[in-house]
């Protein structure tokens, strides 16, 4: 193992809790990817840590504090096994459950995750040379959690066509059930970077029926239509889910069925079904906005920052006085959405009292070093 010295700077920040230090701050610093280093500074170690020039970050695996000479099995059986104790202690595992077993740099392994899908867990690596460790805490994972096996899959920068994935144990299925909170959802191990189910919703999923009963819900983006379930199951009068893709369509009208639900099921733009709505005067009295982040679906680049508020204000247009505005964003670097959302509402000539925020639930921890790590944002806003 290489021994790399580092400036007082990056020793501080990985001294306070950070576990993804920057590259490009770390002067003359040249780490190969996978590259595991011991990290020092003015002669003491500071931790130990892969390179990941991928993504221009080492990532710092262990500190001295935490008793290791090496980045090996031992090390990350240790920060399954701790994963998994809070992970108990917060009631979410379980041989059908969906949900968030490790988050990287919050349980000690930055640039890895890991969802456990029932017998299945999807470990996800956010840099080529991180792979090879991947697949030993693949194997650490199934060990600790008693799975059947794990898909390992590289989360490259900035997205892949195709991702790579390697299996470790027993291959899933292409589609499995799993259960939150009692429901049953499909997901797909398999296929792709997003298996159909964000864990990171759990505790708004939860908290949503007080919002839903006896109301018309729409929910734009709707995706494998997780938040239309809750509001069905919640009983709501009627829910109307929008998505660009017919595919996801059907994979939510199944997750209906597996509920004995129905539902309204539209493919296709969110902006235009939003015209349309505005035009037939269709009203809503709770709206579900979960956009990405970026697309290119409309033919022309979408972004939060900029276009959110738009999106906000033709919401708005379809909410009766009192009616709810539920929005989520999931980016750090958005800023706050409240004031996105004050934006919108006040172009469309409304006025909005917020009655919730949130963000990620107990089982995304993060260090207090890297706030940018918190990501999702809720804001749930009653229109005058």
């Amino acid at each position: 193992m290489r021994t790399l010295e580092i400036p007082d700077p990056a020793a501080t920040f990985i001294a306070g809790g950070g576990r993804d230090p920057d590259l490009a701050r770390i002067a003359g610093c040249t780490v190969a990817a996978g590259e595991h280093v011991q990290l020092v500074s003015n002669n003491e170690e500071v931790g130990l840590a892969l390179g990941d020039p991928d993504n221009a970050r080492l990532r710092v695996l262990a500190v001295p504090s935490d008793g290791f000479a090496r980045i090996d099995a031992a090390l990350l059986g240790f920060r399954v096994e701790r994963a998994l104790a809070w992970r108990t202690q917060l009631g979410v595992p379980g041989p059908t459950h969906a949900y968030r077993l490790l988050h990287g740099a919050g349980d000690g392994v930055p640039g890895f995750a890991c969802d456990v899908l029932g017998p299945t867990a999807v470990i996800y690596v956010y840099g080529e040379g991180l792979r090879a460790l991947g697949r030993q805490l693949a194997e650490a994972i199934v060990g600790f959690a008693r799975l059947e096996g794990a898909v390992v899959k590289l989360r490259a920068r900035g997205g892949a066509s195709e991702v790579e994935q390697d299996i470790v144990g027993k291959r899933p299925d292409e589609a499995l059930v799993v259960t939150e909170h009692g429901v049953p959802f499909e997901v797909h191990p398999l296929a792709g970077l997003n298996h159909g189910l964000f864990t990171d919703m759990r505790e708004h999923r939860r908290g949503l029926p007080r919002f839903a009963p006896g109301k018309r819900v729409l929910n734009l983006f709707s995706y494998t239509g997780a938040l239309s379930v809750t509001c069905a199951r919640a009983g709501a009068a009627s829910v109307t889910s929008v998505d660009t893709s017919e595919g996801v369509q059907a994979w939510a009208r199944g997750n209906f069925a597996r509920s004995n639900l129905s539902g309204r099921f539209e493919t296709g733009d969110a902006v235009r079904f939003l015209s349309r709505a505005v035009r037939d005067r269709e009203r809503y009295d709770l709206v579900l906005v979960d956009p990405p982040t970026f697309s290119t679906a409309r033919g022309s680049p979408w972004t939060l920052d900029r276009d959110y508020p738009k999106l906000i204000a033709q919401a708005a247009a379809v909410i009766p006085a009192g009616g709810i505005l539920w929005l989520a964003a999931n980016t750090h670097e958005l800023g706050s959405l409240a004031k996105l959302a004050q934006k919108g509402v006040r172009s469309a000539g409304r006025t909005a009292t917020i009655v919730e925020q949130g963000g990620l639930p107990p089982e995304y921890p993060t260090v207090a070093a890297q706030p940018q790590d918190r990501y999702l944002q809720i804001c749930v806003l009653r229109l005058g």
